[in-house]
Order: structure tokens, then C-alpha cells, then sequence
């Protein structure tokens, strides 16, 4: 009977002696790492490296290494929060100008039609009075009288007749002029017109003078008691009259034209002086006295 080797006395060799121990449980620190399968040797290594193996051939005991790092769970993960954009006041509103679609081509046309129109229309005109350079008519009062004044106190009216001769000319050399619609009117100034006369229409050839005569009579109208001093006193004494005639005028010449246009015929302030004490007759003594034209 053969003896026992030594080696006999020795347990058998654990298939998995070599391998390092696991690494400790996490303590506080820097998160754990797993173990690196192909490194063979301890998890942490001291800076003096890892310690021999034993005689047998097992591994010895760890020691205690210098530098080793523990590690520890890390915290949980929060998402970033989203940036804060600070906005004191709203922004402004947009306000969008949509350029206007151009008028239709037909439209512009007919617009420049009618203004080239116009315009050919207002220099045609403005030539033809250059050409024949249109004139007012000059009025002038040729002859004024009273006759049969009687004036009642009593109500300040007035009954009496007034024949007055207007004497028109026509200045213009190449044009007519007719006299639609004139009306004549007669007051003591500063009142109301006291009697009112319609006369026919007239024409005026080219420097053609026309005298104008018309009758009005006044039936019981009221006369102021300033307008009617001398009327009340009867020793006689100047009354100042107005004279007054309105009419529609028109300038022509062959084929052309003015417009119609009012005109007025204004003579103002004529004294009508009496005869006599007592006097019911006054007329107007005196050159032709020139009479303001509005045209």
C-alpha cells in the first residue's frame, strides 16, 4: 500500500479558485461599474498592483487597496426645464396692405377720353374770347320824373308815377347781345322797391346803342317816414330814388354762344328834385348820370 503524497492532503482545487471576489454593494459615491469579464484579475487594483498568489496555488485573501473608489446611485434624471421667454408687452398687429388691382384698360381710356374733351373744350374757348374779347354793356340814366305825388300821413303810403329812360350800348365790336327777361324796379333808397315793371326782351347788334323807357306806378305803397321827409312837409326839396333793372344776358356771334348770365343794372342815390311848394311833379335835372353793371 503505497502511501499518500502530500498533495493528497490538500483539497482539491476549486474549478473557479482564481476569480476575483464580486464587487461590494454600492455605498455613497460614484456610480458602480460592472465587472470587466476579460480583465482576469481584481475589480480595483492598488497602485502597487494586485498580490502574489499563494503556494498552493490558491488565491490569497484581498487586501486593502489604496485608491479605491466605492461607488454609489445616481441620482434620479430630471428633464431641464423649457426656457421662459419673458414678454413684457404684446407684439404689435400686423396690419397687411394688399396693393389695389390696376383699373381695367377700357375704364383709363374712356377717363382720358373725357378729360382730353375738356381740355380741348376749355382751350377752344378760352382762344374764341381772346379773339373777340366779350364786353359789359354800359347803362346810363338818360331821364327820371315824378308826377301825381300824393303822400297820407296817416299810414305813410304813397300814390304816384315814375317814367324813367335807360340808355344801354353795347361796346363790343364783333358781338350780339340779348336781353331776356328784364325787370325794372323803382324805391326810394333805402327801402323796398315800391313798384315793379316787366319789359320785353331786346337785342343789341355790335356797337348799337338802345334807349330803354318804361312806366311804373305806384298805388298806395308804404314809404318810411326817413324816406318820406319831404313828401310830409310839402315845400318841396329833393327825393333820391333808385332805379334798378335785372335781366338774363347772352353774347353770340354766328354759331357761338355764351352761357346765359344774370346781369344787373344798379342807379343808385338820383335826385328828383320838385318844382314848387306844394308840388306834386319832380324829375331829375341833369346830364345822363352812369349806372353800375354787375355781369
Amino acid at each position: 500500500m503505497q502511501p499518500a503524497s502530500s498533495s493528497s492532503s490538500q483539497p482539491p482545487d476549486h474549478p473557479n479558485s482564481n476569480k476575483s471576489p464580486p464587487p461590494p454593494a454600492p455605498a455613497m459615491g460614484y456610480p458602480a461599474n460592472a465587472p470587466n469579464p476579460s480583465s482576469g484579475g481584481a475589480y480595483f487594483a492598488s497602485a502597487a498592483g494586485a498580490p502574489p498568489p499563494a503556494a498552493n496555488g490558491t488565491a490569497a485573501a484581498p487586501a486593502a487597496a489604496f485608491g479605491v473608489a466605492y461607488p454609489y446611485p445616481a441620482p434620479p434624471h430630471h428633464a431641464p426645464p423649457p426656457p421662459y421667454h419673458h414678454h413684457p408687452y404684446p407684439p404689435p398687429p400686423h396690419h397687411h396692405h394688399y396693393p389695389h388691382p390696376p383699373p381695367p384698360t377700357c375704364l383709363r381710356r374712356l377717363l382720358a377720353l373725357v378729360v382730353g374733351a375738356f381740355l380741348l373744350l376749355g382751350a377752344a374757348t378760352f382762344i374764341v374770347w381772346l379773339l373777340l374779347r366779350p364786353r359789359v354793356p354800359a347803362f346810363s340814366l338818360a331821364s327820371l320824373t315824378l308826377s301825381r305825388a300824393a303822400y297820407r300821413p296817416g299810414n305813410s303810403t304813397l300814390s304816384a308815377s315814375f317814367d324813367a329812360a335807360l340808355v344801354a350800348s353795347n361796346p363790343n365790336s364783333k358781338l350780339s347781345v340779348t336781353y331776356f327777361s328784364p325787370l325794372a324796379t323803382v324805391s326810394l333808397a333805402p327801402s323796398s322797391p315800391l313798384a315793379v315793371a316787366s319789359l320785353p326782351p331786346f337785342s343789341q347788334g355790335p356797337r348799337n346803342t338802345t334807349t330803354l323807357a318804361f312806366h311804373l306806378a305806384v298805388d298806395d305803397a308804404y314809404v318810411g317816414p326817413d324816406d318820406a321827409a319831404a313828401l310830409k312837409s310839402g315845400a318841396g326839396g329833393t327825393v333820391e330814388v333808385q332805379i334798378r333793372l335785372i335781366t338774363v344776358a347772352v353774347f353770340d356771334r354766328g354759331g357761338w354762344r355764351t352761357r346765359r348770365r344774370v346781369m344787373r343794372v344798379m342807379c343808385d342815390g338820383v335826385p328828383v328834385v320838385f318844382r314848387g311848394k306844394n308840388s306834386t311833379d319832380a324829375a331829375f335835372n341833369g346830364p345822363a348820370r352812369r349806372c353800375d353793371v354787375v355781369l
